[in-house]
């Protein structure tokens, strides 16, 4: 299966390329859309898409990766042995036309295979400390290979500016049949029937921007529709209670042990601590889950 090269980005100004990317759903797009992306929600590509909303403004970080894009290729292609071309195209799906690709890289020769460049903070370390790519990325990753047809991607990272790292992401077939399901449904049922999805966590700043203040003589009246969210919302009311009131019996048990000590290893490192203040005691976690 080949693509469809639908654009060629090699003169296309930043304006144009927003626009093609509201012709359909992007690898960016795919883990939101799926609700498994701790920064954007579902709302935010359906506005997106709409273009109801102003496109992220460029910042510092965004150009820092555009700028390390290149070193960052040139490292892993040097590191690995491949060499790898850059394809200036946003491609499409030949059968599902609203699956769209605008791949960072393609490895040449050697393997049907592609690339997907990012660079992050020391702060996000983390997130690479296993032997698998985040899973938004897995996500994005299959997106491409179902766009493209090939058969495996890498995913390479420059974290903390000195650290490379790569993960290798194998096609998965039944994650790329229900990925083209998911989006089907989300292009056709939300964008193109301009049918918004459910709000999200991550839509906070969104609502608040969009009804700034309160009108004390405007009123709403649920329905039943509603009601599954009425009780998930005091469901994970009263699991929050249960959760705060399990902390703090913990908390006090680590307290009760320590006595007066203000410090408490656990094999060798610092795990918990407890001041006096001048009006309260601080009892503090020291890594590990807080």
């Amino acid at each position: 299966m080949k693509p469809i090269r639908l654009a060629d980005t090699r003169k296309m100004s930043h304006d144009e390329w927003l626009q093609m990317r509201r012709l359909g759903i992007g690898g960016s797009d795919v883990a939101a859309i799926c609700n498994m992306n701790r920064y954007k929600s579902a709302m935010n590509v359906y506005l997106d898409k709409l273009g109801e909303i102003p496109p992220l403004e460029d910042n510092p970080r965004m150009r820092a990766g555009r700028e390390l894009e290149e070193p960052i290729a040139q490292w892993f292609a040097k590191d690995t042995g491949f060499k790898i071309r850059k394809r200036n195209a946003i491609f499409q799906h030949p059968e599902h036309p609203f699956m769209l690709a605008n791949i960072d890289r393609e490895i040449v020769g050697s393997e049907n295979a592609g690339l997907e460049i990012k660079n992050t903070s020391e702060y996000c370390r983390d997130d690479w400390s296993g032997t698998q790519a985040p899973t938004e990325y897995i996500l994005q990753c299959n997106h491409y290979m179902a766009v493209t047809g090939k058969e495996r991607w890498y995913i390479c990272v420059l974290i903390g500016g000195w650290d490379l790292q790569w993960r290798v992401i194998e096609r998965d077939e039944e994650l790329i049949q229900n990925l083209i399901t998911i989006e089907k449904e989300f292009w056709e049922g939300h964008v193109l029937a301009k049918i918004p999805p459910a709000f999200s966590h991550q839509d906070s700043d969104y609502l608040k921007g969009q009804y700034p203040q309160s009108v004390e003589t405007e009123r709403v009246h649920l329905t039943e529709a509603e009601y599954p969210i009425m009780q998930s919302l005091f469901e994970a009311r009263r699991l929050k209670k249960v959760s705060e009131e399990r902390e703090e019996a913990a908390k006090n048990q680590i307290k009760g042990i320590m006595g007066e000590a203000e410090r408490a290893y656990y094999e060798g490192e610092l795990r918990f601590t407890w001041k006096t203040g001048s009006k309260s005691r601080t009892f503090r976690v020291v890594g590990g889950e807080e």
